[in-house]
Formats: C-alpha cells, structure tokens, sequence
C-alpha cells in the first residue's frame, strides 16, 4: 500500500452536498475506494480493498477490519444519493452496483454505479479534494460529513451560513432530532470537536434564530498549518440562551 499520507479523496461539489447515509464503516470503503481514483482521467469503476490495506488506512486491528469490511458490504448495496434540484426534483442514483466480500481472502471488492461516476472522475471544477489521512481518526460519520461542507469552501471564505433545513437534509437528518439542542448535543458538537482534534481544520459555529427557534448555522472555519499549531476556535458561540422547541 502506498503512504497513506499521499491519498487523497476528490468528489464533485454536488455530492458533497447531497443528501445520503452511510454508516462508518460504509463512509471509509467508499472513501478508501475513492482515494485510489484520479479524478482527472477517467478510472475503472472496480475498486478491491483488503484488510491489511483497510486496517493500515484507519489504524484498526486487522481482525476489526475484517468485520468492517464484511458489515460495509452487507449494507453499502442498498445506499444511494439524493441530489434536489431547485425545481423540485429529487434524484436518486446507487453508490455500487456490485460489492463482493471474499471472507477467506479478507478482501472487498466495490463496483461504483455508473451514475456515480461523474461525481468522482473527470472534474475540472467545483470539486473538493483532500487527504485521506484527516479523516482516518473520525469515529463520527457526521464529522466527515461536516469537513467535506467545509472544505470545499476554505479556499475561498472563512464563513459559510447553511440553513438548518438545508444541513439537516443533507445529512438525512430532516424527520430526527426536532429539538435543536438534540441536533446540538448528539451531532453538531461532536463533529466539530472532532474535525478540530484530527483535521486539518480549526472551527467555530453560530446558531442564527428568528424568535426563539434556530433557523441556520453560521460556520466559521480557517486551515490549520503544519508549520504552525492554530489555537481551536471556540466551539460553540450560540446565539441566544433558550433552546429551539
């Protein structure tokens, strides 16, 4: 396996915001398959991955990847990714067509749907690209999430405001955690304190309201160097004292 350190994940702007879930152990066999594309060029769309690869890549026990594998494939076939247009539309396509788990050669191999494709190759604009290895210690499904938002954005601002219906729809969140201060306590902080602890990130939010409910998040972010170690941002600078009912 190649330095893990040189991989890295590219998708086009418009999957990084739609709408899918995925578990864990689904978001880093589709990310481990996505780092070995050139976005550039156009790819075969069969991706093989084996433990010893998947354990060295997210630092597990090579038997607990074992288990990851097998569970991602189980459940990867029936996820797919909803992209809502402006006009009302909602399209739905498959992230694999086919996905195959070899128990005694501890292997995994991913067919990409060819929908998929034109959001993981031949981009030349409106993509978001970066290193594997920031999301390799996110236990949180919803951080890597979140970084993604993010990071397509650092290069050109340092603060982005998202509806909370927006955000919530994209993360398949739209029918959970009615209470803001759910949303806030089981999703929101979490993934923040993670994408600061790990990335290459350094985030803060606002919870923007109208009366007392919370209508949109105000997220600002900066890139953290390697030549210099930023110092967190605070975490939560929420507008208001009461909860959202």
């Amino acid at each position: 396996m190649d330095d893990i350190a040189n991989w890295k994940v590219t998708k086009s702007n418009e999957l990084v915001k739609a709408g899918y879930t995925l578990s864990l152990n689904e978001q880093r066999l589709i990310l481990f398959c996505i780092a070995q594309i050139d976005s550039s060029k156009p790819f075969s769309r069969i991706k093989a991955v084996t433990a010893a690869a998947f354990a060295a890549a997210y630092m597990l026990e090579t038997r607990h990847a074992y288990e990851a594998l097998e569970d991602a494939t189980e459940r990867l076939w029936n996820r797919e990714v909803k992209t809502r247009f402006e006009d009302g539309r909602v399209e739905k396509v498959r992230w694999v067509s086919k996905a195959t788990y070899d128990r005694g050669n501890g292997r995994v191999t991913v067919n990409f749907s060819p929908e998929i494709l034109p959001f993981l190759t031949l981009l030349n604009e409106r993509f978001t690209s970066y290193d594997l290895r920031y999301v390799s210690h996110l236990t949180s499904t919803y951080a890597i999430r979140v970084y993604e938002y993010l990071k397509q954005y650092v290069k050109m601002r340092s603060s982005i405001r998202v509806t909370l219906v927006d955000f919530k729809e994209m993360l398949e969140l739209s029918d959970s955690y009615m209470r803001f201060a759910n949303f806030k306590a089981r999703i929101l902080v979490p993934a923040v304190e993670q994408i600061n602890l790990h990335t290459d990130l350094r985030v803060s939010w606002v919870a923007i309201r109208e009366q007392r409910s919370v209508v949109a998040i105000d997220f600002r972010f900066t890139k953290a160097s390697q030549q210099e170690e930023l110092p967190l941002l605070p975490l939560v600078e929420d507008e208001g004292e009461s909860e959202a009912v």
